[in-house]
């Protein structure tokens, strides 16, 4: 139970982290070359974030130390996880009705002994 909440605080963490340092872009409006800011990570937590937005492409370098978001870059990353989404959720349903067809058939076959 104690891993479990420590899990969790860190997950939050992580998804705060994440969520400042997309601010911190968004609230500027650095949506372009032309917009880009600079970015100074308070922390080794927002900087890892900051390494993971960047390794992705949603943040892009202007080669000076400013950075800006691309627009383009998070609509594909939201699509990509949409679309892992729904094929776990597809591999879940397949696997209850699955287990739901097993007990029927060994409820039927216990009925009958």
């Amino acid at each position: 139970m104690i891993a479990t909440s420590a899990a969790n605080v860190v997950a939050a963490a992580i998804a705060r982290a994440r969520r400042e340092v997309r601010s911190h872009f968004e609230t500027r409006n650095a949506d372009s070359p032309a917009k880009a800011v600079a970015y100074a990570a308070p922390d080794r937590l927002h900087q890892r974030q900051f390494d993971l937005l960047v390794g992705r492409g949603i943040l892009c370098s202007t080669g000076d130390g400013r950075y800006w978001l691309d627009r383009e870059a998070i609509r594909r990353e939201e699509e990509r996880r949409r679309e892992a989404f729904k094929k776990v959720l597809l591999v879940v349903i397949i696997a209850m009705i699955i287990a739901v067809a097993i007990a029927a058939v060994t409820m039927a076959r216990g009925g009958r002994s």
